[in-house]
């Protein structure tokens, strides 16, 4: 059985990293003023075709204005109504979606090949003539304010939203994407009009991946739709992080436990040629059942379930950080532990060669099946090219990742995680305020005031 797991690892690993045969076969052209890179997949006769467009929230003239106008493009067009959009949709199989960051838009099409002219004119249709009909924004609004208020009763999606506006303030990334009950109010249907405008004059790369025939869905979006690539997003600069004093407590009724978030954000200059360090740093301390931070608050303490770390790398910044939770009378001790393991991987002499040998072997070994689907592997190309990487590192990595060295680990964790930079975010029981006060001083703010 083992050997039979070896040799299926084998295959996997060769066929996409053992050479430079991913290099060679991404194919990229241009269409008209649409840049297309293109993997051959002929599993099935069916296309997923992801939209780059080289702008985010970080135009935003309101929060949540590009975050409103991706999510309506369907409400209607001047010709069809929501109601025959979604019929059409759904019988020709068609799924759209769309994810919104700060520096760049995806809208990803999901159909068959033989379908693509009937695909591509509903695409069209919708980008050329969407005209976000009033009734269903106002109900749009509405819905989305609600699930705002909301968060107050969904503590770990509350804590993940008051991070990023704390840990982000007086910087230009410190609204969230989805937006604010305020900015909400404020929005209207002109602003999407304007705002789509702007997207269809942004730069835009096509990723797109199925048989050979699932060009002709990017030939028939570059004839249709007329998109121009005249527009890109303004450059993202942010300043080091200053020194963090408190802790920030969110207060939230009828808690039994508390939610943590512990992190900072990295800007430009920290995150330049570290990324496989980075990668490697947060699958030690938080990427599995054996990383650090699960087998230091989960198994020897029982205080959590689970314990996530990140290092997410955009173009202009990044962030990093510890996602976890635990009882409400465990909190001091827990953010005490972390503190102690961010000590301990800062410190080579003190990192044990049997656990990193251990997360370099998973990390290296489990690489090639997070492809496994052409689509996730087509996204990963295009969040390379985002940032301006050299495909070469995406085929490297293993080997990147076996060379490093404890002092790498070390290196790392001390650049990205000085205590007295990280901000950290509880959201708990208002009673929270006089243990933790004996980590750092402790600041109050009241939920709405992240709503």
């Amino acid at each position: 059985m083992l050997n039979f797991i070896i040799f299926l690892f084998v295959i996997s690993s060769s066929s996409i990293w053992g050479s430079e045969s991913l290099l060679t076969s991404l194919k990229r052209f241009k269409i008209g003023d649409l840049d297309v890179a293109w993997l051959e997949d002929n599993k099935f006769p069916k296309f997923t075709a992801s939209l780059y467009f080289a702008d985010g929230a970080i135009s935003d003239s309101l929060p949540g204005l590009t975050q409103a106008t991706f999510d309506q493009l369907t409400s209607g067009t001047k010709s069809k109504s929501e109601s025959q959009l979604n019929e059409l949709l759904d019988f020709y199989a068609i799924n759209l979606k769309s994810a919104i960051t700060h520096e760049y838009s995806v809208f990803t099409i999901q159909g068959l090949v033989k379908d693509h002219e009937i695909v591509s004119g509903l695409v069209c249709e919708i980008f050329n003539d969407a005209n976000f009909p009033s009734d269903k924004f106002l109900s749009y609004k509405n819905r989305s304010k609600s699930r705002l208020k909301n968060l107050v009763s969904n503590h770990a999606a509350l804590a993940d939203r008051v991070f990023r506006m704390i840990s982000f303030k007086n910087t230009t990334l410190m609204n969230p994407s989805e937006g604010t009950i305020s900015s909400l109010d404020k929005l209207q249907e002109s602003m999407l009009k304007n705002r789509l405008n702007q997207l269809n004059h942004t730069r835009k790369v096509l990723y797109i991946s199925g048989p050979k025939d699932s060009l002709k869905v990017a030939q028939s979006l570059s004839e249709k739709c007329h998109w121009k690539n005249e527009y890109n997003a303004p450059k993202i600069s942010v300043a080091k992080p200053d020194s963090q004093t408190k802790i920030i407590l969110v207060p939230v009724s009828n808690a039994n436990q508390a939610q943590v978030r512990i992190g900072r954000y990295l800007n430009q200059d920290e995150i330049s040629n570290q990324y496989d360090k980075f990668h490697f740093m947060a699958g030690f301390l938080g990427g599995g059942f054996t990383s650090k931070l699960v087998q230091e608050l989960r198994v020897k303490r029982g205080l959590t379930y689970s314990a996530n770390a990140y290092v997410s790398l955009q173009k202009g910044y990044g962030r990093a950080g510890v996602v976890t939770f635990t009882k409400s009378e465990t909190v001091p001790e827990l953010i005490s532990i972390i503190s102690d393991v961010f000590d301990e991987i800062s410190n080579e002499s003190t990192i044990k060669q049997e656990e990193f040998s251990h997360q370099k072997n998973h990390q290296v070994g489990g690489y090639a099946f997070a492809f496994e689907a052409t689509e996730a592997l087509l996204g990963q190309i295009m969040l390379y090219d985002h940032q301006g990487r050299d495909l070469k590192d995406l085929v490297n990595f293993p080997k990147n990742i076996s060379n490093l060295s404890t002092r790498d680990l070390s290196d790392t964790a001390v650049q990205v995680l000085p205590w007295n930079k990280l901000t950290i975010v509880v959201v708990g029981d208002r009673s929270l305020e006089k243990t933790l006060s004996r980590i750092r001083k402790v600041e109050v703010i009241q939920p709405d005031n992240f709503l």
